[in-house]
């Protein structure tokens, strides 16, 4: 569980706050968008936001970012696209997530199908680009640049499938949350996202309930 003291990386969006708590930069990607008080937040409305998100995220350096944001204005209309592409992939990696989450996932049939929509996802976001690519803004034309969180978030995607982690990834079990993290603990497993936000607010609603006359 994570303390309160401990530094914990934070991307600030235009819906509030929301800090790295996934444990991998995939995970971060697929908790941009989750449910606040009821409502659906998206937390990377635009590619100026993901750009921003990008940096805590650790999928672009802050001198890549500063440059793909003037980019960014000289061509609006591939920004537009790129950020759309991403909204795509994070769609494809939370439909896997939610069937794979070792504390609510579904069966092997329905993992199959969501890991062959997920591939294909990863496959298409990549697109002709080589490692280099990825890798290296220099690489890329002016209009390729502007695809590199793309290519970024895929490549952070595909590392859970091809190396996946040595703990369990979870679903925060707090209602109206869905956020993704992987479960470090060392003793009983981790319920919630963090234990001052949702554990917190679960635990209250436990003690309402039990004291309800």
């Amino acid at each position: 569980m994570m303390e309160s003291t401990e530094f914990v990386r934070t991307y600030v969006s235009p819906r509030g706050p929301m800090r790295m708590l996934g444990g991998a930069p995939a995970l971060d990607l697929a908790n941009t968008l989750h449910w606040r008080d009821g409502a659906e937040i998206d937390c990377i409305p635009s590619y100026q936001d993901l750009l921003v998100f990008c940096i805590p995220a650790l999928l672009l350096s802050e001198n890549e970012g500063r440059v793909l944001e003037r980019r960014a204005v000289t061509y609006p209309r591939v920004a537009r696209d790129v950020h759309l592409e991403v909204l795509k992939l994070r769609a494809a990696l939370k439909s896997w997530l939610n069937v794979c989450a070792k504390n609510f996932g579904h069966g092997v049939a329905s993992q199959a199908v969501a890991l062959r929509s997920f591939h294909k996802a990863i496959g298409q976001a990549g697109g002709p680009a080589c490692l280099g690519d990825i890798l290296n803004l220099q690489s890329a034309s002016a209009n390729e640049r502007l695809y590199l969180p793309l290519r970024r978030s895929a490549a952070a995607a595909a590392m859970l499938v091809l190396f996946p982690s040595g703990n369990d990834i979870r679903r925060c079990e707090a209602d109206n949350c869905g956020g993704f993290f992987i479960d470090d603990s060392r003793s009983k497993p981790r319920r919630w996202c963090s234990m001052d936000s949702c554990g917190n607010r679960a635990k209250a609603a436990r003690y309402r309930l039990a004291h309800r006359k």
